[in-house]
């Protein structure tokens, strides 16, 4: 039995089809928060509402599982954060997987996790990489780039309604974004691969600026403009945004790393070691993402 925590989330909803399809028995933990959870599952997935808050919850999750994949994240979510899910929530699943006797743990993390990481997210990131590293168990830390859909799916929000497509900030850095397909791709392979364990890996699909990505969002949807926060601006909002919203303040200092450049790295490297599992280019992924529009 693998157990996927967060497997109802974007990397989540990808991963587990795939983990099936390769005849492993799975299961998912998630709160339904954020996204809804199901009544059953048809494809044999078993299901389990639990809260990475409470160690009984943790503890029912890892029970009977050979290995477990972290996958759940509290930066994106206006209701949560990352010290209780990235840093807390996983140093606690990881604990109760090492006392139940999970064999092996995929720790999916971010390219930039330090100690001294320039964003909060970063720094529980590398909390929860320490705690699996020195849990006893096998390990595996998956560092991605941003998640190329849900960075679409950001931009190409008010592209229907206000025929707008969203940068934050100067959009002119380059960055490493990751399919998730690509990643889950990679986890399945991790799952059963000795060459993956006890290692950090760093797994992109494409590096862009975010300029380039909104230029070929309002190519594919055939109308629309950009619209562009300012840096300035984006600076102004990561403080003020802080007593009323620190959903808007993490997400405008994350935007200011990245505008300096802090989220691009080569994925060449580890793509050429593992060179058959496939890559998610732009197009193939715009095409699942934005409609075009009437030419």
């Amino acid at each position: 039995m693998i157990l996927v925590v967060g497997g109802t989330g974007r990397l989540g909803r990808a991963l587990v089809p795939m983990l099936v399809s390769a005849g492993h028995q799975v299961r998912v933990m998630a709160r339904g928060g954020s996204q809804p959870f199901p009544d059953r599952a048809d494809d044999g997935v078993e299901l389990l509402r639990g809260d990475l808050a409470s160690e009984a919850d943790c503890r029912e999750a890892v029970a009977g599982c050979t290995a477990a994949v972290f996958a759940a994240s509290g930066f994106g979510i206006k209701d949560s954060d990352p010290q209780t899910v990235d840093r807390d929530g996983a140093i606690r699943l990881v604990r109760a997987a090492a006392s139940a006797g999970v064999g092996h743990v995929v720790m999916m993390s971010m390219h930039g996790a330090a100690p001294d990481g320039p964003i909060e997210f970063l720094r529980c990131k590398a909390a929860a990489e320490e705690s699996v590293r020195t849990s006893g168990m096998a390990w595996t830390v998956v560092r991605l780039g941003i998640l190329l859909e849900q960075r679409l799916e950001i931009m190409a929000a008010p592209l229907e309604s206000k025929g707008k497509v969203l940068v934050l900030g100067s959009g002119s850095a380059p960055a490493t974004y990751t399919s998730v397909r690509d990643a889950a791709a990679l986890v399945v392979r991790a799952l059963s691969d000795p060459a993956l364990r006890n290692r950090v890996i760093e797994w992109g699909s494409l590096t862009a600026t975010a300029n380039e990505l909104a230029e070929a969002l309002l190519t594919r949807a055939g109308h629309g403009s950009l619209q562009r926060i300012p840096p300035l601006a984006v600076r102004l909002l990561s403080v003020a945004a802080r007593p009323f919203s620190p959903f808007l303040a993490r997400v405008a200092k994350a935007a200011i790393w990245e505008d300096s450049g802090g989220l691009a790295f080569d994925p060449v490297p580890s793509r050429a070691e593992f060179p058959d599992i496939p890559v998610a280019g732009l197009q193939q992924v715009l095409e699942a993402a934005v409609k075009p529009g009437p030419r």
